[in-house]
């Protein structure tokens, strides 16, 4: 029973019932409690903001149910790199100094959905690997083995969660950043697609590679986090009919806010693709276990599986170029940007070539090969969805950067970012779902990805405008509720 678990091992949705039963003020003194208690071994949390969190649960209390949001008294951990009123953006680093006096768009929305912002989570350096460590602010550990990583690079938001510090958390994935700390953290994690979520204040995150997202224990509340994130009426009125409803799931939402119709199919056809970007870091056995597993379970429940390979250019040179360009801009805004990695302060000078020509190329190629996979998804394999590993690799010792320099660093990379940095450079959303644990006890995880178009009877046949985070979280719902996937917390 729900009323028996402590507040650590609640979901988003328990707590929010909790809260309602109770108050934002005892939900958020459980959590900071857990978090004194435990982020010391764990170090998910960099940056805590606890009194401007107390007011703002008083502040929540006082509120009549009317006027309450979907997410009411709902404590959340956010990733350095984005901006939060009262904390510094270090992007990991050291080298910034003052706190930030205005939220960013993605938090102003979730503060006006009734969340309380408890704090920022930890990354490595300008998210440019996927273990969360950095010379500035150490080691962050995975909660289910503390002498292995997080992965990152939202491994701070990853840890934190899993840990049941906070009940979600927000991160962001410019390679796999929020995908790789899910799978390793036996976590729901959503890359959204290219352009629906807002970056402000800043123009963009890691040029069209990076995106915002959630970090959760269920698909239900990766659901109920991403139509906030996406909520633009929130930026002005957090009464609106669908910041109160607020779940993408619900039986009966709104007329304007339907993403399931009638005609919506139940049984979908679902391509299984398990070949790694790189062929020289090739999956781990409980990885291609795991996504056979998952597709033995998906047919059973009535869904075509289709074996297929994917035939694509290599992203590489677009990923490479938009990665090195952002950084050198982050770099570029920082306070003391002295204070930097020294791996980091060859970062910069590599990424010289990555001139505002180059850069502009790499965007259009990126454009391209999103179009691309779209037809081979859809016209060539007729699918509705694509079923792959999210990782090559189990989760590395916890401090595998550490001597290491830029390029060594950068290939220690190569098989956590084999089957998740091809999104990015595409644009599509994926989502990571936790699929059970391996020989080694840790979590594993499968990835889903949707075309952003279907051919296959067209945005009609969805009833939902053809969303693909709003497809992928239906499905996965689904997967969840027959008992397929299977979380690690």
């Amino acid at each position: 029973m729900m009323n028996d678990l402590p507040w650590h091992r609640l979901t988003l949705v328990q707590w929010r019932d909790r809260v309602a039963a109770t108050s934002a003020t005892a939900g958020l003194e459980a959590a900071l409690t857990r978090i004194e208690q435990r982020n010391s071994a764990i170090n998910a949390f960099t940056q805590l903001l606890a009194d401007q969190a107390r007011e703002d649960a008083a502040r929540l209390d006082s509120l009549p149910t009317h006027k309450r949001g979907p997410m009411h008294g709902v404590p959340i951990g956010i990733k350095e790199e984005i901006d939060v009123r009262g904390a510094v953006t270090t992007f990991g680093t050291r080298a910034n100094v003052t706190p930030k006096t205005d939220d960013s768009a993605i938090v102003s929305r979730l503060r006006r959905a009734g969340a309380i912002i408890i704090g920022k989570t930890a990354m490595p350096e300008f998210g440019a690997f996927p273990f969360t460590e950095s010379e500035g602010w150490g080691l962050t550990r995975n909660p289910h083995d503390l002498t292995r990583t997080p992965g990152g690079s939202s491994g701070g938001s990853a840890a934190a969660v899993a840990d049941g510090m906070v009940p979600c958390a927000i991160g962001g994935d410019g390679g796999g950043s929020i995908r790789i700390p899910a799978a390793h953290c036996g976590l729901v994690g959503l890359k959204t697609g290219r352009g629906n979520l807002p970056t402000a204040p800043y123009r963009d995150l890691w040029c069209d590679l990076g995106v915002s997202g959630p970090l959760t224990t269920t698909v239900e509340d990766a659901a109920i986090l991403y139509q906030v994130l996406s909520d633009s009426r929130l930026d002005n009125d957090h009464s609106s009919p669908r910041a109160r409803s607020g779940n993408v799931l619900s039986a009966e939402p709104h007329k304007e806010d339907t993403h399931a119709g009638p005609e919506a199919p139940t049984k979908f056809r679902i391509g299984v693709h398990t070949r790694p970007l790189n062929p020289l870091v090739p999956p781990a056995r409980e990885h291609i276990q795991a996504v056979h597993r998952v597709a033995r379970d998906l047919a059973a429940a009535g869904h075509e599986i289709v074996p297929l390979r994917l035939e694509h250019r290599d992203p590489t040179a677009a990923f490479v170029t938009q990665m090195f360009a952002g950084i050198r801009e982050e770099i570029a805004g920082l306070e003391h940007p002295d204070r930097i990695e020294r791996r980091h302060k060859v970062t910069r000078v590599m990424g010289a070539w990555a001139t505002p020509w180059v850069v502009r190329w790499a965007r259009e190629w990126s454009e391209t090969l999103g179009e691309e996979l779209d037809r081979e998804l859809t016209e060539v394999h007729g699918v509705d969805f694509l079923l792959t590993p999210t990782l090559s690799c189990r989760p590395a010792r916890a401090g595998i950067l550490t001597g290491k320099g830029a390029v060594a660093s950068q290939l220690s990379s190569l098989s956590s970012i084999a089957f998740t940095a091809l999104w990015n450079v595409s644009g599509h959303a994926a989502l990571a779902l936790p699929a059970g644990r391996g020989q080694d006890g840790l979590p594993v995880s499968v990835q889903l990805i949707a075309p952003r178009q279907t051919e296959r009877g067209g945005a009609e046949r969805w009833g939902d405008r053809g969303n693909c985070e709003h497809r992928l979280l239906r499905l996965g719902a689904a997967m969840e509720a027959h008992g397929v996937l299977h979380g690690a917390r």
